[in-house]
């Protein structure tokens, strides 16, 4: 690997690092968020959700802006956004302040994710682009859970709000190396698809907003049921469209990005409730709970990086299966130590879900860009990202409407591991229908 291939690499990966760290920054710290900016349970959970919204709604323009303008410019304009919204969310004082300028750091995410991965399939071929891959889904696993340790570090020693500002000054100096090393993107005389774009948007957001926060919920999410099928029906009419229907022709693309979509949903639950019972339940701090989080974050950085060798042993869809019954018992197991209060019973659980986690993220990425053409792999990154992290948007929506009647973090937590658990099984059987019979051909 040459010097220069290094550079666009640890671009590509620290890109996608930022994006996801700030997806789980904020969970260790989220009593202290509440506290300080006086935010009742709806308005803390959208903290987390606006950002996922927009992260999961501009990241299919995003990706395909990226086909039609280069993924250079697109790197760049991200990472500015996602700079400039971080250090927003740090000077945040009230809810609606937060949430917007989560809201705006979502979007510099969702326009980076997408151009991250496509930089990495573009620049790299054959075994050494299956390496990066593979290496791009162990940072994105690995990511999540460092995000939880760093959280709960700063918001005991410090203030939740030093990791917000520390990102901008990182994404502002990859702008300056960027622009350096990234060559001249190739482009495609297309349009955007704005209809689509807005229709995408405003169908994951009233899904989410329908099963938490409306005081209209079934309207609302009739109107969500309309405007999805709005947005598909507007890609099959236009000749560029936002989502490329073509991508789901594929059985294993299809399932792949259906199972990341159940699979974050149900992953949600784990990253958002866990750190909150660690320290309503155990009475941690947030820098003990961070502590209690680094087993379960080693163990997962470790697995994400033997991934790509257990996938050559075993190949991809059985290493998938693994990963998907290991994190199910691992809830299973959650869901009964919550009334324990019993740390090394919920230490046996995280270490589980690490393992399975790591696993199936890796292989989920895979299988979402498997045998996909060149001229639309930003489109097809843009939807296996956009349904990962629309799925965490989703599955904290469903995990807050399932578990509002409940009061005690207990109670809430055990709920909310039953129904990941649930999330989690339906996925894998999607995987056995429909993606390890295709391996198998």
């Amino acid at each position: 690997m040459t010097k220069t291939k290094k550079i666009i690499l640890f671009l590509a990966l620290m890109g996608a690092f930022l994006g996801v760290l700030d997806t789980s920054i904020v969970y260790t710290g989220t009593v202290k968020i509440a506290t300080e900016l006086h935010l009742n349970s709806s308005a803390l959970s959208w903290v987390q959700v606006s950002y996922a919204l927009t992260y999961a709604g501009f990241m299919l323009v995003g990706g395909k802006m990226g086909d039609i303008y280069g993924r250079k410019p697109l790197f760049i304009s991200s990472l500015i956004i996602f700079g400039i919204g971080s250090l927003a969310v740090g000077a945040s004082t009230n809810a609606i302040m937060i949430i917007g300028s989560r809201a705006f750091q979502g979007i510099g995410a969702a326009i980076l994710a997408p151009n991250c991965l496509a930089i990495l399939t573009d620049t790299f071929e054959g075994k050494e682009k299956q390496k990066v891959i593979g290496y791009y889904a162990s940072v994105i696993g690995a990511g999540a859970a460092i995000g939880l340790v760093i959280g709960g570090f700063l918001a005991t020693f410090t203030s939740w709000r030093v990791g917000f500002y520390i990102n901008g000054p990182i994404s502002f100096i990859m702008v300056f190396i960027s622009i350096k090393v990234l060559p001249k993107s190739k482009t495609q005389d297309e349009k955007i698809d704005w209809i689509g774009t807005v229709l995408s948007i405003f169908a994951m957001t009233s899904i989410s907003y329908g099963l938490d926060g409306s005081p209209w919920r079934i309207p609302t999410l009739v109107i969500s049921l309309l405007l999805w099928i709005a947005f598909i029906l507007s890609q099959t009419k236009v000749s560029h469209p936002t989502m490329p229907l073509e991508i789901f022709k594929d059985r294993e693309r299809a399932a792949s990005y259906l199972s990341s979509l159940l699979f974050s949903a149900a992953g949600i639950g784990f990253w958002y409730y866990t750190p909150q019972f660690m320290q309503r339940a155990l009475g941690f701090s947030p820098f003990l709970t961070a502590l209690g989080m680094v087993p379960m974050a080693i163990l997962l950085f470790i697995i994400a990086i033997k991934a790509g060798t257990f996938i050559e042993h075993w190949g991809n869809s059985r290493v998938m299966v693994m990963g998907f019954i290991i994190v199910l018992l691992s809830m299973l197991e959650l869901s009964l130590v919550a009334y324990w209060s019993n740390y090394w019973y919920l230490l046996l659980g995280t270490l589980g879900f690490a393992i399975g986690f790591a696993l199936a993220f890796a292989t989920l990425a895979t299988s979402g860009l498997a045998r996909i053409r060149l001229e639309i792999s930003g489109a097809a990154s843009g939807v296996y990202n956009t349904a990962r992290q629309f799925g965490g948007a989703l599955g904290l929506a469903i995990f807050s409407a399932f578990t509002e009647s409940y009061t005690k973090i207990s109670d809430i937590f055990s709920q909310s591991m039953l129904i990941g658990a649930l999330l989690t099984f339906v996925g894998l059987i999607l995987v056995l229908i429909l993606i390890v019979p295709v391996e198998k051909k």
